[in-house]
C-alpha cells in the first residue's frame, strides 16, 4: 500500500497501539508507532548502519567505554543500535529488554535483527529488569524507551537511574535517549538522573533535532581530561565510520560549565 512516507510493508495493533513497518524511496524501511515520528530506520543495503542521527549520538558513550564486553539495551524498536553493536563488538555480550512482544516479532521479521548466542532479546519491563540484575553487571546501557506519546514513563524516576548505577560497571556508561519538549517534562526527567545517579551526566544535543543525548559517568572529567580522549575519537571513527571527533567537540562545547564546576570542586 503507498501512503505519503513510501510503502506500507506491515501495519499491526497490539495493546499500546498501531505500529507500522514503511519502505521509502531512497531505500530505507522505518518503524512507526501510530505517529509521524521514525522509531527506527535501517538502510536496506547496509543493515548495520545508523541511519537516524539520534542513534549516532548515543554512541558518543564509546568515548568512555570504547571495548564494551557486556551491554545493556532498554529499548529495542528495529533494533538498530543492537546490530551495530552485535556486528562491531565481536566479543561483547548484549542483553535487551523490549516491553512489548510486537515490537521484537517485527524487528526479526522485517529490520534483520540478528539471532546469536551473545545476544538475549526479553520481553518485559526495563525498570524491573535493572531492579533484579547483578550489581556491577554492564559496561554500557543504552536507554531508548520510546512508545506513541514520548518517553516511557517506567524510564523517568529516580530509582530506575538509581538502578542504572548499581548495574553500572567501573568505568561504564548509560546512554538516554530524551525528548527536549515539553520543556517542562525533560527537566524533570534530567533531575531524576541526577537525584538516582547523583554522578557526573553530560549532555550531548542531537544536531537539527529535538533529541538530546545524556551521559551517566562514574566519575566527573575535567575539560582536559575530555579533549585528552580526541585520539581514541579519531581510532573509533576510523574504525566504526561514526563523528566521534565531532562529538567530542559537541560535549566539551555544551558542557564547559558544568565541567569547571566539578573542576572546581576537586581543587577546592
Amino acid at each position: 500500500m503507498l501512503t505519503d512516507r513510501g510503502i506500507l510493508i506491515h501495519a499491526t495493533r497490539d495493546a499500546d497501539g498501531l505500529i507500522e513497518v514503511i519502505d521509502d524511496a531512497a531505500g530505507t524501511r522505518s518503524l512507526y508507532f501510530g505517529t509521524r515520528a521514525r522509531q527506527s530506520s535501517m538502510r536496506l543495503t547496509d543493515p548495520l548502519a545508523l541511519q537516524l542521527s539520534y542513534t549516532r549520538t548515543m554512541l558518543a558513550a564509546l568515548l568512555f567505554q570504547p571495548q564494551p564486553q557486556h551491554i545493556l539495551l532498554v529499548g529495542l524498536g528495529g533494533g538498530s543500535l543492537v546490530r551495530f553493536l552485535h556486528g562491531h563488538f565481536p566479543e561483547a555480550f548484549l542483553d535487551c529488554i523490549e516491553s512489548r512482544p510486537a515490537v521484537v516479532d517485527l524487528a526479526r521479521r522485517f529490520f534483520q535483527l540478528p539471532r546469536h548466542d551473545r545476544l538475549d532479546i526479553q520481553v518485559g519491563d526495563g525498570a524491573g529488569f535493572l531492579e533484579t540484575c547483578p550489581t556491577a553487571q554492564y559496561d554500557l546501557i543504552l536507554i531508548d524507551a520510546f512508545d506513541g506519546d514520548g518517553i516511557h514513563p517506567s524510564v523517568c524516576p529516580p530509582a530506575f537511574f538509581s538502578a542504572c548505577r548499581r548495574a553500572l560497571a567501573p568505568g561504564g556508561v548509560v546512554s538516554t535517549n530524551l525528548w527536549a519538549s515539553p520543556d517542562a517534562a525533560l527537566k524533570a526527567i534530567l533531575a531524576n538522573m541526577t537525584a538516582g545517579f547523583d554522578h557526573q551526566i553530560l549532555r550531548l544535543p542531537v544536531e537539527k533535532r529535538a533529541n538530546i543525548i545524556t551521559l551517566a559517568l562514574d566519575r566527573s572529567y575535567t575539560r582536559r581530561e575530555l579533549q585528552a580522549l580526541r585520539p581514541r575519537a579519531q581510532a573509533l571513527e576510523h574504525h566504526l565510520q561514526l563523528d566521534l571527533p565531532k562529538q567530542l567537540r559537541s560535549l566539551v562545547h555544551h558542557n564547559s560549565g558544568l565541567v569547571r564546576r566539578f573542576l572546581d570542586l576537586r581543587t577546592a
